[in-house]
Order: structure tokens, then C-alpha cells, then sequence
């Protein structure tokens, strides 16, 4: 009976296919420096979660499943877990370098700037609205301003807004967008997008028309120099 009941329990397992908890930790290149406020992303289920004071994290995950690892100042890292037998424990680097926005699809299908962004608030809505002490309110609250459960959460909602804004100036300057306006391709546009990427508020500042206006008039900049010298106005980030 027993032998049966250990039968019908891989079968289920296996069958549905049960998450199990992944736990690691988070350290620099060196190998030194534990990274906190790390927001580790399971792609396929949208769960996440944040690494603590000494760059650990858990997670639920499948096997075969993508973990990513993101922080402000930071390459995005990305683990897949193996479809074999699982680590106990793992352990990940992130390099410094600029914040990488996400590339990936799933089940065939790409993910959108809208799509995305209403993923991750719901995500991380109880982090999000948690309300920041400003002023007086410091004051009044002197043990909640500077509790580092606190501090976190601040700090991780800054964050998020820029990442948000960065997801934003991706999603309407665009490659595919300048090609077809300018005929710009290849290598060159990548070097256009990297001089000429405009700010959040510049593009929040323009109506459509400016908009394709700035994106034609900067490229022709791009193209023929700088003696041409349209009504642009380039970003200052």
C-alpha cells in the first residue's frame, strides 16, 4: 500500500509539475559585497520578491522556469533553471552597469509597455503605495523614518519609477519606429539612439507631431553634422 501511495505521489508531482523554493544569495563581482534590494522576478508565474540586508532571497520557481535579477546601477542577470535535478542553493554575481529592460517572451506572445507595466505594479503594489514620510511627518514618526524596512521600500519605489520611465522612452523611440520615418538602419541606428535618446519629459512634453518631428530633424543632425541646426532640443540625460 505504501509502495503504491509513494507511486501515485511522483506521478502527481510530476505530472503538475510543483514549484519548489529557490533560496540564494546576491554579491557583486567581487564576490564581497552582499547587494540588497535586488528585485528577483520569476518570468513565468510573476511572482517576485527583494533581497534582504545580506543579498539573500527565496522564491518559489519550476524546473525549467527563468529567474531574473535586477537592481538600479546594475546588469540584469538571468538564471534558467535546469530541467535535472536542481542546486540547493545558488549563488548569483551582478556586474555594474546600466539598468536592461526586458526582452523576453512568453508563450509566443511579446510583451508590451502597457501589458508590462500593469504586470509589475500588481507585483509590487504593496510596496508601491506604501506611503513615504516627508517633513514633518519625519519628525512625528522618528522610529518609522528610519527603520530600514522603511528605507527599503523608499528606496525601491524611486527605483521603480525609473525604471518605469526608461521602459516608457524605449517603447516610443524605438528602432523599428525610426526606420521607418528616417530609413536610418543597422549599426547606425544604434549609435542615433544612444546620442540622441530623448528624456522622459521631453517625449511627455511632445504632442505625436513633435515627436516624429524631433525624431526626423535629430537624424538629419545625425546624418549631416551639426552645421544643420534644426528647432531640436536634445535630452539631457
Amino acid at each position: 500500500m505504501r509502495k503504491l501511495f509513494l507511486l501515485l505521489l511522483c506521478l502527481t508531482c510530476g505530472f503538475y509539475g510543483l514549484a519548489v523554493e529557490i533560496t540564494g544569495d546576491i554579491r557583486d563581482v567581487s564576490g564581497r559585497k552582499a547587494i540588497e534590494g535586488v528585485t528577483v522576478f520569476n518570468v513565468h508565474s510573476n511572482k517576485g520578491t527583494i533581497s534582504d540586508s545580506s543579498g539573500r532571497f527565496r522564491i518559489e520557481a519550476n524546473k525549467g522556469e527563468l529567474l531574473e535579477f535586477r537592481k538600479l546601477g546594475y546588469k540584469t542577470a538571468r538564471v534558467r533553471l535546469p530541467e535535472g535535478q536542481i542546486p540547493a542553493y545558488f549563488k548569483i554575481v551582478l556586474h555594474q552597469g546600466s539598468i536592461e529592460l526586458p526582452g523576453y517572451e512568453i508563450a509566443g506572445k511579446a510583451s508590451t509597455y502597457e501589458e508590462d507595466s500593469l504586470r509589475y505594479y500588481e507585483l509590487y503594489k504593496h510596496v508601491l503605495e506604501f506611503p513615504e514620510l516627508k517633513g514633518y511627518e519625519k519628525i512625528k514618526h522618528p522610529f518609522s523614518a528610519m527603520s530600514k524596512t522603511n528605507r527599503q521600500k523608499w528606496a525601491f519605489q524611486k527605483e521603480y519609477e525609473y525604471f518605469q520611465q526608461q521602459k516608457f522612452i524605449d517603447y516610443y523611440f524605438n528602432e523599428k519606429l525610426i526606420e521607418d520615418l528616417t530609413g536610418l538602419k543597422g549599426d547606425s541606428v544604434a549609435r542615433y539612439v544612444k546620442r540622441y535618446r530623448p528624456s522622459y519629459d521631453q517625449i511627455r512634453s511632445m504632442n505625436e507631431y513633435q515627436f516624429y518631428m524631433y525624431v526626423k530633424e535629430s537624424v538629419y543632425v545625425f546624418r549631416h553634422g551639426p552645421r544643420y541646426t534644426p528647432s531640436i532640443r536634445r535630452s539631457a540625460n
